[in-house]
This record gives structure tokens, C-alpha cells and sequence, in this order.
């Protein structure tokens, strides 16, 4: 069973000093712990590394959702708090032991897990289900359907009844709570049967956790935690989300009905960004009712006060807002693919439509999107999605008060940036642009910038002196200077299209460095 950081610092703490620091992803998505070779570099979302503090490489390509339990400190220890979670232990913690603790973490939910699948596999019973899960919530458990009748609850002793519980009358439908009762619970509680996710909420006299179970989308009842025994803490609501989805496909019983067309056009676009291939089903389904559409992919990104709102909420507002689109939750953004179709508008571009109604659909300035160029074939959905990726990632480095970017507005630099590769910019300067950024570090005129504004203007003397604020002489002077410096042929085409590369690539490299430290 995958874990996230916040339960393995919840369960290292009892036997060792540990402080958490950095990016955390509360998802259970960090594989079993695994030593962290030296010389290496690269940092893999989903694992989990334990590596001394002096080990650390200065320069770590690290992807989202990779973490670190380190030993000891490190200066580099800032390059990894950007992208990844650090759990950080004392420098004197033996590691044969720290790795043993970290073993029997995964052991205890790895057995909690396979207990859940077998209880699946078998009886179903979503009593059992709870029975094998209370050590590990240390608390009372309970699932209530949709007509608040009790379908489960944990075994205890020595724990006196709260008060919404002894709101439960004998029914012949089982277990429920009364009507008077009911109403509290819904007051104070402040259900909110749509949402998605533990929520933390007090009803009357207890604190409790609750998630909403759904079955095909609809609401079907919810889980509840009782803190009679310990406090909440934050590495319960993943587990008590991941219990909630094990209970959902019990109540199933394995039969699930069968989607309408958008909702296989919705699977099958998961699919296809995911790199995985469209089966049969969703073949018949892209040649026959989706030949020859255009569609744009979407990529948005909420701010706090949207988050707060249930992703799926978001998305059908999204449909309703967009005829003819399907959206969905993917890598803690939303993405939606919108037929162009229906963005038609008498003389403007789908583009501009969409700009315009994301405008509105934006109006408290809480979310940025990402556009793609609009395309046909169905089957390249991923590079797609990638290019709407690059457009929000460019536009909040390089533009963060824009709200709408479109790919197209980053091409040259997205394009840029792939090609430098893994060098950094000055890795490709000539002799000669190096002796001009030399002259650049100590000099109060800029030698580069003026290259740069002579070479943006085709080398007119005229239009850069009154671009610059100089005048005819002095501009002439100082270009023979850095061309005698450079010692390029500015009148060969490829001398200068290498030279407004480079000069686009170091116009980048800051904007990024200085977006990094922002």
C-alpha cells in the first residue's frame, strides 16, 4: 500500500525526532523507502528516498511527488523544498534502524490493505470491512447510508455513548437516527452531501471525520470517525478516504452501470493523456461519434478559494458552462477538452471565445488556465494536453497576472527551453558573447542589451538609437565596439539567429531563476 509523508512522520515520531518540511502531498502515492544512491541526480515522483544530508547531489532534477527523509542537514537542502516533501531526522540516527522503522510502517498498512482486498473478495461485507480497520484509526467507526441508518460499526467497550448516537432508534430497517436527531446532526454538522474528501466537522458533543460515500456519482452514504480516544490528526484523511473507497466497491458489489457517451468520451481523454492506449470500446467510439470534431484541451488550476469546492463540482460547472466538453480531475488540476464547436461566433476565432467566456467563467480572478492549439485527431490528446501544461507552467513564470495563456504564446520559448536541454544557457555562448558578458559584469552599459535591441530592430541604427534613447554617433560607436568584441559576421543569417537564440535563451534563464526565488 502506498503512504504519504504525513503518516510516516506520525509514526517515525514516536520513536524518533522528525520535522516536516517542504511541498506535502497528503495522497497516498510514496512507494516503500529506498536508499538514495550517491552520484545520483534524479528524483522520481512516488518514491520515497532516505539518504544522509551530506549525500544530497547540489543539483537534483527532482519530479512532483518524490520525497526525502533526510539525515542530518544539508545546504543543498533549499533546492528540495520547491518540489518535494522533506522529513528531516537528527544527523545521529543510525540508518539500519531508521530504514527498519520505516519497514514496519509499510508492513502495518500493507496487512490493513490486503485485509480490506480479501474481505472484497469474498464476503463483501462492509461490517468486516470496519471491524479490521478500527486499530488502525485507534477510534470508533461508523457507515451510515443515505437514509442515515447504520450499516456498520466498530466494536468497543469502556466508551460511553455520545449524544447523536443514542439518537439511534430500532428500526425494521436497521439501525438509524431519528428525525429530531437528524436535523441536528445535518446543523451542526453542515453535511455537505456533494463534497468529496474527509471533512472534519463536530457533531453535538464529538468531533468527527466524515466522507461521503457515492455510488455512479450519487450520494450513498458516509463514513464517520469518533475522536472518543485520540485527536485528529492529519494523516487520517487519506486513510479514512482510501477506507471510504474500498466501501464504495463493496456497496457496489463489482456491478457498476454502464456510462452514457460523454462519460466514456470522459474515460477515454483520461486515458489517452495518461499515455495509455484507447481499447476497442473507446476506438468505436472516437471513429464513429467523434470523427471530425476539433477540440481544444483546457488545463485550469484553482485558487484557495475555489479548491476549497469539490473538484467533481467544478467540472460539471465546467460542462455546463462549456457545451460539448468533458472535464475531469488530473494531477491536482483540472482539464477539460472542449469541442470548438460549440465556441462558435460571428467573426472570431474559437480561441478568442473561449478567452472570453473563461473571462467570465473567472470573474473572481481565482483560477488560471491553459490552452492548447485546437486539433482533430483524437488519438494525440497527450501532446496536447502537454502543450496546455506548458502554457500554464510559462504564463505563471513569465506573465503571473495573465489568467488565460494560450500555447501559442509560449511556443518560442517552450521550444527554447527544450532544446538548451539540461545545459544552462551560457553553456552555448561563443568567445565572443562571453568576453561581452564579462564586459557586462562590471560595466554600468550594457553591451548585451544593446546586441539584443539592434539584432530585435534588423540591425536598423536608426530605430534602435531611438529604442535605446541615444543618439546616431554614440549608438555607432558602441556597435563597432561590441562587434569588434564579438567578432561575428552580423551580416550571415545563421551568425544571427544563433545570436537571438542565445540572447532569447538568457532572457528566459532569468525570468526562471528569478521566478524560483519569488
Amino acid at each position: 500500500m502506498k503512504l504519504n509523508t504525513e503518516i510516516i512522520r506520525q509514526a517515525l515520531e514516536g520513536e524518533i525526532p522528525v520535522r516536516c518540511r517542504g511541498r506535502r502531498d497528503l495522497s497516498l502515492h510514496l512507494g516503500r523507502p529506498e536508499y538514495f544512491l550517491p552520484g545520483g541526480r534524479r528524483f522520481f515522483a512516488g518514491h520515497l528516498y532516505v539518504a544522509r544530508g551530506e549525500q544530497l547531489p547540489q543539483r537534483p532534477e527532482i519530479e512532483r511527488g518524490a520525497a526525502l527523509l533526510c539525515v542530518g542537514e544539508s545546504m543543498y537542502l533549499p533546492y528540495y523544498l520547491e518540489d518535494c516533501c522533506v522529513l528531516q531526522v537528527g544527523e545521529r540516527t543510525d540508518l539500519c534502524r531508521l530504514f527498519n522503522l520505516l519497514t514496519a510502517v509499510y508492513d502495518r498498512y500493507d496487512a490493513w490493505s490486503q485485509s480490506l482486498s480479501h474481505v472484497l473478495a469474498t464476503s463483501g461485507s462492509v461490517r468486516e470491512m470496519i471491524a479490521c480497520s478500527q486499530e488502525i484509526f485507534g477510534n470508533p467507526l461508523f457507515v451510515l447510508n443515505k437514509e442515515f441508518h447504520f450499516l456498520a460499526q466498530s466494536s468497543y467497550s469502556g466508551l460511553p455513548l455520545t449524544e447523536w448516537e443514542k439518537g439511534a432508534s430500532r428500526q425494521s430497517g436497521g439501525d438509524a437516527l431519528d428525525l429530531p436527531l437528524l436535523s441536528t446532526f445535518l446543523e451542526h454538522a453542515e453535511l455537505n452531501t456533494q463534497k468529496r474528501g474527509a471533512m472534519l466537522i463536530n457533531i453535538l458533543d464529538s468531533s468527527t471525520l466524515c466522507v461521503n460515500l457515492f455510488q455512479s456519482g450519487v450520494y450513498s452514504g458516509c463514513l464517520i470517525v469518533d475522536y472518543r480516544r485520540r485527536e485528529h490528526c492529519r494523516a487520517d484523511d487519506a486513510l479514512a478516504e482510501y477506507l471510504s473507497g474500498q466501501i464504495e466497491l463493496a456497496l457496489a458489489r463489482y456491478t457498476a452501470p454502464a456510462g452514457d457517451e460523454r462519460t466514456s468520451l470522459r474515460q477515454t481523454f483520461q486515458s489517452l493523456i495518461e499515455g495509455l492506449p484507447a481499447d476497442l470500446e473507446q476506438q468505436w467510439l472516437l471513429e464513429c461519434s467523434q470523427a471530425g470534431r476539433e477540440y481544444l484541451c483546457v488545463k485550469v488550476r484553482f485558487g484557495s478559494r475555489l479548491a476549497q469546492l469539490p473538484i467533481g463540482y467544478l467540472c460539471r460547472m465546467l460542462e455546463q458552462s462549456f457545451p460539448g466538453s468533458v472535464a475531469f480531475p488530473h494531477d491536482g488540476a483540472m482539464v477539460a477538452f472542449v469541442e470548438t464547436g460549440s465556441l462558435e461566433k460571428p467573426g472570431k476565432d474559437p480561441l478568442q471565445v473561449l478567452q472570453e467566456r473563461f473571462a467570465l467563467f473567472n470573474a473572481g480572478k481565482d483560477l488560471r488556465v491553459g490552452i492548447s492549439d485546437p486539433f482533430r485527431d483524437i488519438y494525440r490528446a497527450q501532446l496536447y494536453y502537454l502543450q496546455a501544461c506548458a502554457a500554464l507552467d510559462n504564463g505563471r513564470l513569465f506573465n503571473p497576472g495573465k489568467r488565460c495563456c494560450l500555447f501559442q504564446d509560449y511556443a518560442l520559448t517552450e521550444l527554447i527551453i527544450n532544446a538548451l536541454g539540461k545545459l544552462p544557457a551560457e553553456m552555448y555562448y561563443s568567445q565572443g558573447l562571453r568576453r561581452l558578458a564579462e564586459h557586462d559584469s562590471s560595466a554600468p552599459v550594457s553591451y548585451i542589451e544593446t546586441l539584443r535591441a539592434y539584432l530585435n530592430r534588423n540591425m536598423s541604427i536608426t530605430r534602435t538609437a531611438a529604442a535605446l534613447y541615444l543618439n546616431r554617433s554614440t549608438l555607432l560607436e558602441r556597435i563597432g565596439r561590441i562587434k569588434r568584441e564579438l567578432g561575428s559576421d552580423l551580416q550571415d543569417p545563421e551568425e544571427r539567429l544563433r545570436l537571438q537564440i542565445l540572447l532569447k535563451a538568457m532572457e528566459i534563464q532569468a525570468a526562471l531563476q528569478t521566478g524560483n526565488q519569488s
